[in-house]
């Protein structure tokens, strides 16, 4: 009976040892494959990174020139505000000087119709 089964079992080996070795190579090549796949994997990884670093320097150009650019902007609109409150002001002066000349020009004009009537009166 032992020998039966060590016979049972030579066979077995024999029918099963090819197909074994078989799905050993096939799981080798699955592997290498894997393998293969992650090393690709890890140098899209490296050049996205590299990609990426340099999409975030050209953000930050960018933003710094963004950011020169308002600056000049405020620095401009300052200007111009102080050059409109300067016009501002001297436009206010002026008027300020027409309107005492216009209380003069009635003045003298009050004083004038006061003189012709004096005149007549005497």
């Amino acid at each position: 009976m032992a020998s039966r089964v060590r016979e049972a079992a030579g066979t077995v080996e024999r029918i099963l040892l090819p197909r074994l070795n078989s799905i050993d190579g096939e799981l080798k090549s699955i592997n290498t494959r894997i393998d293969s796949v992650d090393t690709r994997i890890d140098e899209m990884d490296k050049r996205m990174n590299i990609k990426f670093d340099a999409v975030q320097t050209q953000i930050e150009s960018v933003r710094n020139e963004v950011r020169t650019e308002i600056g000049a902007v405020r620095t401009e609109i300052g200007a111009v505000r102080n050059e409109v409150r300067s016009e501002i002001g001297a436009v206010t002066k002026e008027i300020r000087g027409l309107s005492e000349k216009v209380d003069l020009v009635k003045d003298m004009e009050k004083l004038k119709g006061e003189v012709a009537e004096l005149k007549r009166r005497r």
